[in-house]
């Protein structure tokens, strides 16, 4: 498995944030050497089979040190600074208020068998979590896994030493506690003025990252510096191919940028068959549904498909399908899912930047009210035409 298809340091593809010195070192999860770079391989996968995803994307990051660790081989140590010259890997002097200020901002799951002891007052989410923290574990197959853990609920005494520990480490430079706020902030373009800076600092490519943000000023993570803010960054929106349950790919849907997807589309769409098998495949239509993202919510038109287009609603009652109209703006909403075919559905993000909070009533409908009779709901699925029938050609 090539480690690097799994890495971004795109804030709005992440869906793990890995401490990968932590990792790395833990002889725990097998091998001989103290430190062995096979050990992210190994958790890698675990992560895929962990959320039915063979392309799931994590945001790694690492304390310095790992890079010169002598531990390591000459080829990993080279195989890391690649990663961190590339733009894969956030290398930090140290990376723990980093991991959390990420899973804090983006509210995504930590990969760590670190506690995090010194960090309980800032991010008091930490002490009893039960969801947002996972551990890696050998298998007795010898493979690795992962599992949700109990973060330890620490007396007083212990989290005030860890403190103390982490003054320390920072060689007495003065620790700098404040509220997050990064949410306003990904929603700037940003650019590092240190020459070659592999999280801002190239020209010809939006910022991904996520900056640091400390009181008012907006720093580089890897530099401190501050960075100069070109203006806003188009808002994104992240849809996974779902194939008989299983995550197959992710694309992008940008603000104001409608976007086609099918089977075959026009120049620019996202073409199903790479993922899809021929089976379904067969009974999608060159251009399917269009997307559409406005910055808060994402919308669906079914334009032209021949076999038709459901959208899957998750109720505490059970699932409801409803016939999405050819020409009806159907607006999203947290959780819902575009079905093309009993085995495909487009499976929009739940990450809170990409929909606001739903303060809809429950009702459904569709976004354009002018159709009379509005979205046919199904208590039970409808039956898909063959293969071929009625086929778009």
């Amino acid at each position: 498995m090539q480690c690097e298809s799994h890495l971004t340091l795109d804030a709005s593809a992440a869906e793990y944030v890995v401490d990968v010195a932590n990792v790395v070192r833990e002889p725990a999860l097998g091998g001989e050497r103290a430190a062995d770079l096979a050990r992210l391989e190994g958790l890698l996968d675990a992560l895929a089979e962990f959320a039915h995803d063979p392309a799931v994307q994590v945001y790694a990051i690492t304390d310095r040190s790992l890079l010169t660790d002598g531990r390591l081989t000459a080829d990993e140590r080279e195989r890391l600074g690649r990663w961190y010259e590339t733009g894969l890997l956030e290398v930090l002097p140290r990376a723990d208020d980093r991991i959390l200020e990420l899973a804090d901002a983006l509210e995504l799951q930590v990969v760590s068998a670190d506690n995090f002891l010194d960090f309980h007052r800032a991010y008091p989410w930490i002490p009893g979590s039960r969801d947002r923290f996972l551990r890696p574990f050998a298998e007795p197959d010898g493979r690795t896994g992962v599992r949700l853990r109990v973060m330890p609920v620490p007396p007083e005494w212990e989290v005030s030493r860890k403190e103390e520990e982490g003054i320390l480490l920072e060689a007495g430079v003065l620790r700098r506690w404040a509220p997050s706020g990064h949410r306003s902030v990904l929603s700037r373009d940003w650019r590092c003025p240190a020459p070659g800076c592999p999280l801002f600092g190239a020209a010809d490519r939006p910022s991904t990252a996520l900056p640091r943000r400390r009181r008012e000023k907006v720093l580089c993570p890897t530099h401190g510096l501050p960075l100069t803010d070109l203006g806003p960054l188009p808002r994104r929106a992240q849809v996974k191919v779902v194939m008989d349950g299983t995550v197959r790919g992710r694309f992008m849907v940008t603000a104001g940028e409608p976007l086609a997807v099918g089977r075959a589309p026009a120049a620019g769409g996202v073409a199903l068959g790479a993922w899809v098998d021929d089976t379904a495949v067969d009974s999608v239509s060159r251009t399917h549904v269009v997307l559409h993202y406005d910055g808060k919510v994402l919308s669906v038109v079914d334009e032209r498909s021949a076999n038709g287009t459901r959208v899957r609603r998750v109720r505490p009652s059970g699932d409801e399908l409803f016939l999405l109209h050819h020409g009806i703006v159907w607006t999203l909403r947290r959780g819902d899912s575009i079905v093309l075919h009993d085995r495909l559905e487009l499976l929009p993000s739940g990450r809170q930047f990409v929909f606001e909070e739903d303060t809809t009533d429950g009702t459904v409908g569709p976004q354009d009210s002018a159709s009379a009779v509005g979205p046919t709901m199904l208590s039970v699925p409808l039956p898909w035409p063959s293969p071929g029938e009625g086929h778009e050609e």
